[in-house]
């Protein structure tokens, strides 16, 4: 049995790949166009998923060595993330080339959207799945990724971006100033976010003095709420009022405070639904006005680096996150939250304090 670093280690690996992995993809949809990135990412997806779910098997009905067990589901999760990192880039970069600057907004908050449907959906198919084997949903997982492969390939019709004036093709870079404003959101926005995923369990078993079964069922019930709300945000409400990048992020942030400031001052579980459901809100708002808003600020032939960029700063706060709140609440408990909130603040005078290296929206 492999032990709990080791298990860790797996997903830290898996995400530090994903954040690696993202710029490089996002130079291919700039030079090659979505589909093909799409195309590999997909199937990528799919067979490292079979793969880790094959590992996994493997590790239960033999007496393979703990070690072999441990570095073979590390290079299966790291090769997953490495063709997964690729499909959000590809699928935002060919919306971003079918849409106007006044409909891409609402249009990237659909792809929100789904990612929502699928955190709700997924969860209550794999717990009805698990019955059947503890691998079965992983399996069930990569198999049905592959069902969009035939319309990838037969439908998608790639619009590729022109070179620079010189015939070069531009590179952007983690670094680069223009990109910084948005990264930092991005970063900070999935770090407090990932951050709640580690601790929640724990403050819900201080607070209300929850078992672990009970812990479980309404952390997973907390998540789903979340999500619903956001799904609501992006689908119905984006939709119907067509918010500008900039609104979209101000509501969002709005919202992220608010939620963070309920997590501190939660008495009983009522409340930590509340903040759940805001914090549902201002993650369906903050993350397409984010990226309409970055696009929007840069040429046609960068689209792919952009939108890749910021997985890469959302794989970079998903890393620091769990490490930030797993330490802090370990010393501090509850008041995890008033620094989570403190973090956020500062990002947020940071961000006014150098608005004028901020490229203005094209809207």
């Amino acid at each position: 049995m492999m032990a709990e670093w080791q298990a860790g280690m797996v997903i830290s690996a898996a995400a530090f790949v994903s954040f690696v992995a993202s710029p490089l993809w996002g130079r291919r949809v700039d030079k090659t166009g979505s589909k093909q990135s799409l195309i590999l990412g997909v199937a990528g997806y799919a067979i490292f998923n079979m793969a880790f779910a094959f590992v996994l098997w493997l590790a239960t009905g033999s007496t393979m060595p703990v070690i072999a067990v441990f570095m073979l589901l590390v290079l299966t999760r790291c090769l997953f993330a490495f063709f997964s990192a690729a499909i959000m880039p590809a699928a935002q970069t060919h919306l971003i080339s079918q849409t106007t600057a006044e409909e891409r907004p609402a249009k990237l908050a659909m792809i929100g959207m789904m990612f929502g449907l699928g955190m709700i959906i997924g969860p209550a198919v794999g717990s009805a799945m698990v019955s059947a084997g503890i691998l079965v949903p992983i399996v069930f997982s990569a198999l049905i990724m592959l069902l969009p492969l035939p319309f990838a390939v037969g439908r998608i019709v790639d619009v590729k971006f022109q070179p620079n004036q010189s015939g070069n093709r531009d590179t952007l870079r983690f670094n680069d100033v223009r990109m910084r404003p948005f990264i930092v959101l991005m970063v900070v926005i999935y770090a407090i976010f990932s951050a709640i995923q580690q601790t929640i369990a724990f403050s819900l078993q201080d607070l209300l003095s929850f078992d672990a079964v009970k812990t479980a069922q309404w952390v997973g019930i907390a998540f789903m709420i979340s999500a619903v709300t956001s799904v609501v945000c992006q689908g119905g409400v984006i939709q119907k009022w067509r918010f500008t990048g900039s609104q979209m992020i101000a509501v969002g942030l709005s919202a992220l405070l608010l939620a963070l400031a309920i997590f501190f001052f939660a008495t009983n579980l009522v409340s930590v639904m509340m903040a759940f459901a805001i914090l549902g809100v201002g993650l369906g708002f903050a993350y397409p006005g984010v990226i309409s808003k970055a696009s929007l600020a840069f040429p046609s032939q960068l689209q792919g680096q952009v939108t890749a960029t910021l997985q890469a700063a959302m794989s970079l706060g998903f890393i620091i996150g769990p490490l930030m709140g797993a330490g802090l609440y370990a010393e501090i408990g509850i008041w995890v939250y008033s620094v989570l909130l403190l973090f956020l603040v500062i990002a947020l005078v940071y961000l006014m304090l150098n608005r004028d290296s901020t490229v203005e929206e094209l809207a």
